[in-house]
């Protein structure tokens, strides 16, 4: 095993002397083939020696001649496989170099072994005098240390990971394959000329023994290796996946996670990182490269030329893997395989095994790779097919993932949170962290993303769990029908999230305005204006593991949200649009979208906390001739900004206190809405909250904090009118608050602030009325006068 002090200091330049050596071999060899086919193996073919005699010398020396071809074929194998270690080491002590490079710019030292040490000598002698007397820096700067002594160890531990595997190989290379070939330990004609393949070899037989249960320490160990250092490379993973195929890597992926739940749970960090890693190689086989169109431009999944640069591609080699292993996954996603977690988990005595699907996306579910978009659409559009009576091409079976236990994530640590029994759905979160690929997935500009949109929300049977009853004559339990998994539509939520986004469920959206594609913006609006229509007459038809997903989403558009909840949209005026992404949704629609979303109180926070947050910064815009004098024109920023923040405010409010007055007589759902909503913008468990600056804390702050949070348990059991009566009293006034912060901030005379009838009065008169029409509107489209 390399230690720093061995990679930094050996000569590398001994390996392509070494592989010139080789070649110069096998430039050997081939003169003695030539020599000896002139003057050996010659004789037994001009004619010139005939009979039995002659007959058994030729097969002896068409060995020979075997052999000496090999040999050349063997040298140089070695030499390319010398050559290949010397690049990857070249490589990787660069990634030492520089880790070494960024301790001691980031003002460490770092010795010859490799240990990192704070240099307190370019510390100025006042900083160092501080350093000696003060603890806590000098804790500081061991932490600091400590983080680049990892960073380098990382990059030491990726040369040895690369060291092993050229053992491998170099073991591997001299290994006579061909037992037919009249010799036993000769040259190996079959030798190549990659390193990855031979790992790759290497990890089916390991695989082998993993799934016999005759595998080793070490062979777990090695198996860990092998991924981790190799996964990325697509030989490597082509190699291996060709070697297990779909059914053996599905039966290998179910061996480990039989391994790492119920045979062997001590080993279960190890079984899990061989997963982790045979994720991650399923999503280098199976990437597709950057792709062009016609006419050379880049083609992106979705945009017109891609589906052709796709199907051209396919015709290449690399190409050629994909669709084959696409067509095998095919063949054997609906094929059952033994799994203990669905046998264990019967109500029936008939056995239960698990699809090919189910497993192969319980795989794709660990790792950390990115898979390409089009395998993501391919492999949904297959499962869809499996399940979907309705499929164009032939009928599918709507309970065809139907077992007997909840295999849900809420439940993870007493049951099987871990299997993807629903494999569409899961394929779906998986899908959510390529956001490009969920974009093109539910575009709806394209009929297939409006009809992926559709079936999920009206058209699919998501009720995957059998529930079973015992009969009255015998007692034998009998099924009684389907369930919903608690965490049936998370992996539709997090697709959507990220479809609208461009971003990874959960991610923070940035400070200020977003600015979103087309594509993003059109998935947005058919969302907001689908479920608008579905929740017309259920407010609670939004699934719950959607709506904070949803309102994440809204937290992107915060700008666009306001401009709509405002209910200044005015899609009559052909220059109208909303800022900065000109979203279609009238305020209505996007009303009942909100209350639909609000059923759970964390996203209605969410999305309350954005909008609030928004507000704030429109007014921290203003500036203090905007609150003492009134301008002149038909433009008046602190009016506006006054009249559009109130009637958001009391649009949220009404929201608010319909959702709270619905659930007044469920003492459970009432305590859950308060207990979620529960937390600071600072604190958020969901972060799609952007950064806010430190200009805006105060306001923020006053629109947000705990003002805010007392307002839901301050009536608690109030009807409507008496929670919205409460919040004109208690709620409304965040937002003079905030309007009379500003004012302070820019040094408007105080006795102008407090007076009513000036200027601020006006500015708050405004706000006020604003935020009643907010409540009269919002009352109307979430269904109350109605």
């Amino acid at each position: 095993m390399p230690t720093y002090y061995e990679v930094m200091q050996t000569d590398l330049s001994k390996l392509t002397a070494a592989a010139d050596e080789w070649e110069a071999m096998a430039g050997k060899f081939k003169k003695l083939e030539d020599q000896y086919k002139k003057d050996v193996h010659g004789v037994t073919v001009d004619g010139s020696w005939v009979g039995l005699s002659a007959t058994a010398a030729n097969e002896h020396f068409k060995v020979t001649l075997r052999e000496l071809q090999a040999a050349q074929t063997e040298a140089k194998a070695i030499a390319a496989l010398v050559r290949d270690a010397y690049s990857q080491f070249v490589d990787l002590r660069g990634k030492v170099q520089a880790a070494r490079a960024g301790a001691i710019e980031a003002g460490m030292k770092v010795s010859a072994q490799g240990a990192v040490f704070f240099d307190t000598e370019k510390l100025s002698p006042s900083n160092r005098n501080a350093y000696q007397h003060d603890p806590s820096y000098q804790e500081s700067g061991r932490a600091e240390a400590a983080k680049w002594e990892q960073a380098i160890d990382r990059a030491v531990k990726a040369v040895t990971d690369a060291d092993a595997g050229v053992k491998i190989a170099l073991n591997a290379v001299v290994v006579d394959t061909d037992v037919l070939d009249g010799t036993m330990n000769g040259f190996n004609a079959k030798a190549k000329s990659d390193i990855e393949k031979y790992e790759a070899d290497r990890m089916t037989e390991i695989s082998t023994r993993i799934n016999s249960g005759t595998a080793t320490a070490q062979d777990l160990k090695e198996a860990e290796r092998s991924l981790r250092d190799n996964s990325g490379n697509k030989v490597y993973s082509q190699t291996l996946l060709n070697s297990l195929g779909p059914d053996g890597t599905i039966k290998f992926t179910n061996k480990l996670n039989d391994l790492a739940y119920h045979e062997d749970k001590k080993g279960r960090n190890s079984y899990l990182a061989i997963q982790a890693g045979l994720a991650n190689t399923l999503a280098t086989a199976t990437a597709v490269p950057e792709l062009r169109d016609k006419n050379g431009k880049t083609a992106k999944i979705g945009s017109p030329g891609y589906d052709t640069a796709l199907e051209e591609w396919k015709k290449s080699k690399d190409g050629r893997f994909y669709s084959t292993w696409m067509e095998d996954i095919r063949s054997n996603g609906t094929k059952e395989f033994d799994l203990t977690a669905t046998q264990a988990h019967r109500s029936s005595g008939i056995d239960q095994k698990a699809l090919g699907y189910q497993s192969l996306v319980t795989l794709m579910q660990h790792g950390d790779a990115s898979y390409s978009g089009a395998f993501l659409h391919d492999l949904a559009d297959s499962i869809r097919a499996a399940e979907d009576p309705n499929h164009e091409k032939a009928p599918g079976n709507p309970n065809i993932w139907d077992l007997d236990h909840k295999f849900d994530s809420k439940n993870a640590g007493k049951t099987d949170g871990w299997f993807a029994n629903d494999p569409l759905d899961g394929l779906l979160g998986v899908m959510s962290k390529n956001p490009e690929a969920s974009t093109a997935y539910f575009d709806p500009s394209s009929s297939s993303g409006k009809d992926n949109l559709e079936y999920f929300q009206t058209k699919r049977d998501w009720e995957v769990v059998n529930e079973y009853g015992t009969s009255r004559k015998d007692g034998v339990a009998v099924l009684a029908g389907d369930a919903l998994d608690s965490d049936s539509h998370v992996g539709f939520g997090a697709a959507l999230e990220a479809a609208a986004t461009g971003r990874t469920p959960g991610s923070s959206a940035p400070e200020g305005f977003t600015e979103h594609t087309a594509a993003q913006t059109r998935v947005l609006e058919e969302v907001v204006r689908s479920y608008s229509e579905i929740t017309k007459i259920d407010q609670g038809a939004m699934p719950e593991n959607i709506r904070v997903n949803m309102a994440n989403t809204l937290a992107h558009y915060p700008g666009d949200v306001h401009d709509i909840l405002s209910g200044g949209v005015d899609y009559s005026d052909p220059d109208f649009s909303t800022h900065p992404n000109d979203v279609s949704v009238k305020t209505e629609e996007m009303n009942r979208f909100v209350r639909a979303l609000s059923e759970d109180g964390g996203a209605f926070r969410m999305l309350h906390d954005s909008q609030l947050g928004h507000i704030a910064e429109q007014i921290d815009t203003l500036e203090k001739d905007d609150f003492t004098q009134k301008p002149t024109g038909n433009s008046d920023a602190a009016i506006g900004i006054a009249r559009d923040s109130g009637k958001v405010m009391g649009t949220l409010d009404e929201i608010r206190a319909d959702t709270l007055g619905d659930k007044r007589d469920s003492e459970i759902g009432q305590n859950n809405w308060n207990k979620v909503y529960k937390y600071h913008v600072y604190g958020a468990p969901i972060t799609g909250l952007p950064v806010i600056g430190d200009s805006l804390q105060r306001l923020v702050d006053i629109g947000t904090g705990m003002q805010a949070e007392t307002l839901n348990n301050a009536i608690t059991n109030g009807t409507k009118a008496e929670l919205i009566e409460h919040y004109e009293k208690h709620g409304y006034p965040r937002l003079t608050n905030m309007l009379n912060e500003r004012a302070k901030t820019v040094h408007a005379p105080p006795e102008e602030i407090s007076d009513s009838k000036g200027r601020m009065g006006d500015i708050r008169a405004s706000a006020g009325s604003s935020y009643s029409q907010g409540i009269g509107s919002a009352q109307g489209s979430t269904g109350e006068n109605g």
